[in-house]
């Protein structure tokens, strides 16, 4: 059913496509061969598909630039004597971007002592809006980034466990 669907809106583009070409065929009087009027179809086509996805397109590209930036976690080399801890997230949408993008800071606590001997900042971002309006499965085409090293580091470093032990006092 998802196939027929989405075969009807390829097709559907299409016929804007030639009709848009059609028409600036006439409007600039133009005579072209038969390689040249599928060129300016095809040319037609992907500029329809890119101007419906042109949020999601800048939104990805913009992204990429702040998961290279700002995507970090930052081990204190103290973190050993760490009995009990909690942790505490605070999450900021990021202003003026196309696609809403949030940035999360992740910070684990000392309970004892009171210092931070974990934290993180880790992003994501919604899809387009074409793609929030065409999901099938609630996905709306969004992604997220987070330091490739946290898995690790809070793997190694027991978090969970420490964790456990700060809500159980």
């Amino acid at each position: 059913m998802i196939a027929i669907v989405f075969y009807a809106i390829l097709a559907g583009l299409i016929v804007i496509a030639a009709f848009i070409s059609n028409r600036l065929i006439k409007i600039f009087g133009w005579s072209l061969s038969p390689n040249k009027f599928f060129l300016l179809h095809a040319g037609v086509f992907v500029g329809i598909l890119c101007i419906l996805f042109f949020d999601h397109i800048i939104g990805a590209i913009q992204f990429e630039y702040i998961c290279h930036r700002k995507v970090m976690v930052k081990l204190e080399p103290d973190w050993i004597n760490v009995r009990r801890a909690k942790l505490e997230i605070k999450s900021v949408k990021l202003k003026g971007y196309i696609v809403p993008t949030f940035c999360s800071n992740g910070k684990y606590q000392d309970i004892d002592s009171g210092k931070i001997f974990l934290s993180f900042i880790q992003c994501s971002r919604e899809g387009g809006i074409l793609l929030k309006k065409i999901s099938f499965n609630g996905d709306s085409g969004g992604s997220y980034c987070t330091p490739k090293e946290l898995p690790d580091i809070v793997r190694a470093t027991n978090v969970e466990v420490l964790l456990e032990k700060g809500d159980s006092q």
